[in-house]
């Protein structure tokens, strides 16, 4: 439980017997809850999400609707922690604590039992929605003698004005202006500062980007990368790719609120700690993927194609199969594929079965290295399983064998293609320096995997190789070897 800050332990200057009520949502839970029952059936369950929207005239109804549906995980909910901190203040100073909201009852009921922190917790019923004038008419009834008010929107400017002490958590200026006007005694604020372009950058993973670098595979072994239109339609479907892939990423969030909460790192990710409201992600992921599917087409048909088959794959995967076990790894090992077929596509290039062959076998192979590594911890930490992922701690013979497996079978294709293809093809006047590129990424793998083993490898495969300087030096090996054969 969160202990009082040396600053709060004084509490609130005003009579302890005036009852403090304290609002919800943008005020204690720093997000809505209405929003977030709405995520949680709309990826759950998105027929009862649609059929609750019929009723979204009716706040009170279309409240009560998705309650019966969301099963929020209060106890992991992103808390106000030094208004929480406040409240334990009050209720050992025998101040009464009331959670009154507008969110539905059964919601409200949860939080106090959740918190723990309030005499009464009172929401809206299905009929009365208990926001703004509403709310105050209630407060009134039940707190003749008045009422100390925390809250945070413009709809709670009647209850600071009749209240005897208003607690401003994350309030507009102009809402602080009125609570001013008014002549209420302001008797604390509460603020935390406003999500900036880093924290958007965060939540649109910005640096998962550079696994787009592999739309620019096609332009270098279809040997067009001194065509500057086509180098210009590859930059432009890199970025395009990426927006998708942002937007994507998003929706991953949002899809995965709950699981993140849990989560010892991932519980700091914008969505899931509170730092960007969780409405502006469902607006923006879905602007966002529109946009990249009506930009891809004007780039190639083929290319836009793509682009759908990604969000399929992508949502599928976010939706349900990331919770099956070497399903989730071979969705992965599609998606890494795709980018490099994607780049044929937007150049205005053949697909190359080779080239396709190894990308699943290869993308495969590092996949399973990062599902490895994860298995190999939750062995030697005895635990069952991987929390979300189906896999337990004695996977992982099944996936060392597969990764392995997988990655050897890449180099395989990559030598069948050297021998059967790229030498005979012309295209190469020193064709032996070739023969380096094979070996130089069976280093690498052996690297990776030995990493996974050991259980050292924790992110990303591709990501964990741009910030690797082994890896890059590899890669430039590679690079150079390809040029000299060039």
């Amino acid at each position: 439980m969160l202990e009082p800050k040396p600053e709060d332990r004084r509490g609130l200057d005003a009579d302890v017997a005036i009852p403090l009520v304290v609002d919800l949502d943008g005020t204690l839970l720093l997000g809505d809850s209405l929003v977030e029952s709405f995520s949680v059936v709309l990826f759950r369950k998105p027929v009862a999400a649609v059929a609750a929207l019929l009723a979204i005239r009716d706040r009170a109804a279309f409240k009560r609707r998705l309650a019966g549906h969301a099963l929020l995980e209060l106890a992991d909910m992103p808390w106000r922690e030094d208004l929480v901190a406040l409240l334990r203040t009050e209720r050992a100073r025998g101040r009464p604590v009331h959670l009154v909201t507008a969110a539905d009852q059964a919601v409200a009921d949860g939080v106090a039992e959740a918190l723990g922190l309030f005499d009464s917790a009172t929401g809206s019923d299905g009929v009365r929605n208990l926001k703004g004038t509403a709310k105050l008419a209630h407060l009134r009834e039940r707190f003749p003698d008045g009422f100390l008010y925390a809250g945070d929107s413009p709809a709670d400017l009647p209850l600071f004005a009749a209240a005897r002490g208003a607690v401003l958590c994350d309030v507009a200026k102009r809402v602080a202006g009125a609570v001013a006007r008014c002549g209420t005694p302001v008797l604390g604020v509460l603020s935390r500062p406003r999500p900036g372009a880093r924290v958007w950058l965060r939540a649109l993973r910005v640096h998962q980007w550079s696994k787009n670098v592999l739309l620019f595979v096609p332009l270098f072994v279809g040997h067009v990368f001194t065509d500057p239109a086509k180098v210009a339609a590859a930059v432009a479907g890199f970025l395009v790719l990426s927006l998708m892939v942002s937007g994507t990423y998003l929706l991953n969030d949002i899809a995965d609120l709950g699981a993140d909460r849990k989560h010892p790192t991932k519980r700091r990710r914008p969505f899931a700690s509170g730092a960007l409201p969780l409405s502006l992600g469902l607006v923006a992921a879905p602007v966002m993927i529109v946009c990249a599917i009506a930009a891809g087409a004007l780039l190639s048909p083929d290319f836009a194609l793509m682009l759908l088959i990604y969000l399929a794959l992508t949502t599928a995967y976010s939706l349900a199969l990331k919770r099956e076990a070497l399903t989730d790894v071979f969705v992965i090992g599609c998606l890494f594929t795709l980018r490099v077929a994607m780049g044929a596509a937007v150049i205005g290039l053949g697909q190359s079965p080779w080239l396709l062959s190894f990308a699943l076998a290869f993308f495969l192979s590092l996949a399973l290295a990062k599902r490895h590594a994860e298995v190999i911890r939750a062995a030697r930490s005895d635990a069952r399983e991987i929390a979300g992922r189906g896999y337990t701690g004695d996977d992982w013979p099944l996936t060392l064998v597969f990764g392995v497996g997988a990655g050897l079978f890449s180099l395989v294709i990559m030598l069948l293609y050297l021998t059967n293809d790229a030498s005979p093809s012309g295209f190469y006047r020193h064709a032996a320096w070739l023969y380096a590129v094979p070996v130089l990424m069976a280093l690498w793998l052996q690297r990776i995997w030995l990493l996974a083993q050991r259980a050292e490898l924790n992110d990303d495969p591709v990501v964990f190789a741009l910030a690797d300087p082994r890896s890059l030096l590899l890669g430039a090996a590679v690079g150079a070897a390809f040029f000299v054969a060039i």
